[in-house]
């Protein structure tokens, strides 16, 4: 009897083992890049650790409105564990880890399964993603709701079961995109489609009109904040249409996203790695937009243009959002790869070995995109002493040396700079075991004094302890004093 392809069992259980590649390549590569590298903080997560602890019904503050969705989830992580490393990361890592399974799901409901899993496993393993998981900021809030937008959207189209689960979960996403820098343009690329897209527009005139006009009305309701918020101070508007509030340098800003998107022999110089993406991942979206230019009739490819139509000359205006252009990469990775399986299978029409045998050509592409993608990460966050000078390992440190004293039962007080104070009683506030002050005239039996703190004071006396991290440069992170019994 002949053997046939489909009879190898390595053909039959493809998918699941295509599946458990995914599910455990983005666990270690997530734990790795989440919890190890870098394993601090620069400043823009202390800044965004900051607005969530500033969060109050008692003293509103306009600008509260911003990212407020990703602020009142990490004020419950901070509610949960306290300040530390791990809790001001904590909400991008989850939204990290519902981002790559929407990245699934979303792929698979517009292309094959075949694409879906390659699609996935090269878009969760850049450094962009990796960098976005890690960073305990709202940047990925973006490209989270873009994802499961698009896929909510694409369910409210296709399926009728739970159809009013879809809805809902389509219009809930879309408010907190309002309140999301960035998010009013994917609302508007998701109403363009519905408005001028035929099919979509034909199912969104026979939705029930008395449910119609209540979403209308959350809708418009959900926005009153953000009106209000936008009356008193007209920066919330600008910051949440994404408009820088300097002069705009246009010259300067096509460098900064041409250094981005192309910059392969720029040195790594930043927290943020550029280029963003790989060459090998470049090339493969710029199939994914050739193709896209000649399917310009479906659905997707209304709401993928109509998103990218909006996206690109907003960043073009202010390159600081080249992060937010990640959701379109995945679409065009998604579409390029669909191409290139595509193009092979019309070769060998009738040919199942020559199929099998395209799929050894493509899984060294993606191995060594995949592969090459990480180490770039993992060398960079790790030895680049141009892109560590922009972390900062402080807090981590001081959690160690508090874990330490408490073993000794010692009293603790932190000696800070004024410039750290805030942050600094933010982390006391949570933690309990020690107090803070920004002088030494009230002696405790143990002084922790920062590297700030001591630069400014001088404080008299020789410290029991000098705690470092493992830089060469500016490496006394912290003083440690003891009184005498």
């Amino acid at each position: 009897m002949k053997t046939r392809v489909t009879d190898f069992w390595l053909y039959r259980w493809r998918y699941l083992i295509g599946y458990t590649a995914i599910i455990v390549a983005i666990g270690i590569v997530l734990v790795i890049a989440s919890l190890y590298v870098p394993g601090a903080l620069r400043q823009g997560e202390i800044d965004a650790a900051l607005a969530s602890g500033r969060l109050s019904m008692k003293s509103i503050d306009p600008h509260m409105v911003i990212d407020l969705p990703y602020h009142i989830l990490q004020r419950l992580s901070f509610l949960a564990f306290g300040v530390t490393t791990l809790s001001i990361k904590l909400p991008s890592i989850v939204l990290g880890v519902l981002t790559s399974l929407g990245i699934f799901l979303l792929i698979r409901t517009w292309f094959r399964r075949n694409v879906a899993v390659l699609t996935t496993i090269l878009a969760t393993t850049c450094t962009q993603f990796l960098f976005l998981v890690q960073d305990g900021t709202p940047n990925i809030m973006f490209s989270f709701l873009t994802i499961w937008t698009l896929f909510a959207a694409t369910y409210v189209t296709r399926k009728k079961t739970f159809s009013t689960l879809w809805k809902v979960l389509t219009g809930v996403l879309m408010a907190a995109a309002l309140y999301t820098p960035l998010g009013i343009y994917l609302v508007v690329a998701v109403l363009t489609t519905m408005f001028f897209h035929p099919h979509i527009r034909h199912i969104v005139t026979h939705f029930a009109r008395p449910r119609l006009v209540i979403a209308i009305a959350l809708g418009i309701v959900s926005i009153v904040p953000l009106v209000y918020a936008s009356t008193i101070d007209p920066r919330v508007a600008l910051s949440l249409l994404g408009f820088p509030e300097t002069a705009i340098s246009m010259q300067q800003n096509l460098r900064e996203v041409a250094y981005s998107l192309f910059g392969f022999f720029v040195p790594a110089n930043g927290y943020l790695l550029r280029p963003v993406y790989s060459l090998g991942l470049m090339l493969l979206m710029m199939i994914g937009v050739y193709k896209l230019m000649t399917y310009k009739y479906t659905a997707r490819s209304y709401i993928t243009l109509s998103l990218g139509l909006l996206m690109v000359p907003l960043v073009l205006l202010n390159p600081v959002h080249v992060s937010a252009l990640y959701p379109l990469a995945v679409l065009m990775i998604a579409l390029g790869i669909a191409t290139l399986i595509t193009d092979w299978y019309k070769l060998f029409p009738r040919n199942p070995y020559a199929r099998v045998a395209g799929l050894i050509p493509l899984a060294i592409l993606v191995g060594g995109i995949v592969l090459s993608g990480v180490m770039r990460y993992m060398n960079n966050y790790e030895y680049n002493a141009n892109v560590l000078k922009d972390y900062s390992s402080d807090l981590g440190l001081l959690e160690d040396q508090l874990r330490y004293e408490k073993a000794t039962k010692s009293t603790t007080r932190l000696i800070t700079s004024p410039q750290e104070e805030a942050f600094y009683s933010m982390v006391a506030h949570y933690d309990g075991r020690f107090t803070i002050s920004t002088s030494q005239e009230n002696p405790a039996p143990v002084a922790i004094v920062t590297h700030q703190a001591y630069r400014i004071q001088k404080p008299s006396g020789e410290p029991t302890m000098i705690i470092t991290n493992r830089f060469s440069k500016n490496a006394d992170r912290f003083y440690i004093y003891r009184s005498v019994k």
